[in-house]
């Protein structure tokens, strides 16, 4: 009875979902409250509706979520709350395929079930070095030896490991704020394209409030999740494109290295542009890459530091600069 058996299979789908929405998510705190907790059988369905799909990805959940926690709960569209959206987009995507109706299985590429493999790949392979010129902080990052083809071979979607490395945008922008904490100390921060989270890290050793790392790559969180434990602070690391919303509720948004590439360029600006207007400060590390946007920035600070592709005993001007 294939149909009877497919129901079966949807009605424990729908009961794990919403197990899941109401323990891990639950971001109104209603779930003691029997009349809203009804609600959840809908979110359920509509959760359901599209795990079901080819396209079904942790980010299609996750920004499903959070559109419910803003237009049904009149929840603000926080770092804080992005990030539960994202924690729990990755636990739904965990619900054994045969439960979804009509999914088919995507290839070999990593997912979200697998990273803590990866977070145990990285531990393992990428030494724990002290960063250049900033001897407060120990990152993992690779080296000759670290084979990190291993995990381009298990997932073709792996790109670039540029969390894996040293970068003079998030190097200098990191040894400010270790200099400066008051640009920093008590407020909330956003490190924006994270990588390593070396700039989230420094941040939070600087005295910040609260901090936030964002990166698309979820090889990037795995980094910054072990990196943020190796150095003894706390960070919330959210996968996320932020650049395509609106402004994040922070004071402060770090940008460390992120003008390299003309698209890439023009979205963070343009991201930074609506941030500024909603009155949060914003500082950007960089080493005058091909894209900074000079005209719109104000020197605070410059360093001499190391940089991806070089030796790390070679070192070239770096700047930070207020974006204004």
């Amino acid at each position: 009875m294939p149909e009877m058996r497919d129901q079966i299979q949807s009605r424990a789908a729908l009961e794990q979902i919403r197990a899941i929405l109401l323990q891990e998510w639950d971001p109104s705190g209603i779930r003691d409250v029997q009349g809203p907790r009804d609600e959840y059988e809908n979110y359920a369905d509509e959760i359901l509706v599209i795990l079901s799909t080819r396209e079904a990805t942790a980010e299609t959940i996750a920004a499903h979520l959070l559109q419910i926690a803003a237009d049904h709960m009149a929840l603000r569209r926080t770092p804080a709350l992005t990030a539960l959206c994202m924690r729990t987009a990755m636990h739904l995507m965990r619900i054994p395929a045969k439960h979804r109706r009509g999914t088919v299985q995507n290839s070999g590429a990593v997912d979200p079930m697998s990273q803590d493999w990866v977070r145990r790949f990285i531990a393992a392979n990428l030494p724990v070095l002290p960063v250049p010129g900033i001897p407060e902080i120990r990152l993992h990052k690779a080296g000759p030896q670290s084979g990190l083809r291993h995990l381009a071979e298990r997932d073709p979607q792996f790109g670039s490991p540029y969390w894996a490395h040293y970068w003079s945008g998030g190097l200098v922008l990191a040894r400010y704020l270790l200099d400066r904490p008051e640009s920093v100390s008590g407020r909330d921060v956003l490190d924006l394209g994270a990588g390593s989270g070396i700039v989230g890290i420094a941040a939070a050793k600087a005295g910040a409030a609260k901090v936030y790392a964002a990166d698309v790559d979820p090889y990037a969180i795995s980094a910054i999740e072990l990196n943020t434990t190796l150095n003894d602070v706390v960070i919330d690391a959210i996968r996320a494109d932020l650049t395509k919303g609106d402004p994040p509720e922070v004071d402060v948004i770090c940008v460390g290295d992120l003008f390299y590439d003309a698209a890439l360029a023009e979205n963070v600006i343009a991201f930074l542009d609506r941030c500024l207007a909603q009155g949060v400060a914003i500082l950007i590390g960089d080493p005058w890459r091909a894209h900074l946007p000079t005209a719109r920035l104000r020197l605070l600070a410059e360093y001499a530091v190391s940089d991806f592709g070089k030796d790390t005993a070679s070192t070239g001007p770096a700047g930070v600069f207020a974006f204004e």
